[in-house]
């Protein structure tokens, strides 16, 4: 609910900045971060402790609030992972995942 709460403030904030030259508010893409992972690191299990299921519900929240909110809405984590490494960064490749997948989602968006 925190997450949603804070993802709101963040579009309200967007939409309620006043523009020059009476400029309409941009669009907004919500980008929901791909799953914690777990992780063998000692330091970083016992700190995300939990997170790979918490959020996990942050898509189908983020989706949700799109909907509500008329905005578009991509769920990272159907083209990226995080690293077992930490469980929450990504990699190059991951990275790259994501930027490839949202390239043509921009391009549309800039479009109109």
């Amino acid at each position: 609910v925190a997450a949603k709460q804070g993802i709101q403030r963040l579009i309200d904030i967007v939409r309620g900045h006043d523009y020059p030259f009476d400029w309409p508010a941009p669009q907004i893409l919500l980008v929901a971060p791909p799953a914690v992972s777990r992780t063998d690191n000692a330091e970083f299990k016992e700190m995300f402790a939990g997170g790979d299921e918490a959020s996990k519900r942050l898509a189908p929240q983020y989706s949700a609030l799109a909907d509500e909110a008329g905005c578009g809405f991509f769920d990272a984590g159907t083209v990226a992972e995080t690293t077992p490494l930490d469980g929450v960064h990504l990699d190059a490749e991951n990275t790259r995942n994501i930027g490839e997948a949202l390239a043509p989602l921009v391009r549309v968006m800039l479009a109109t």
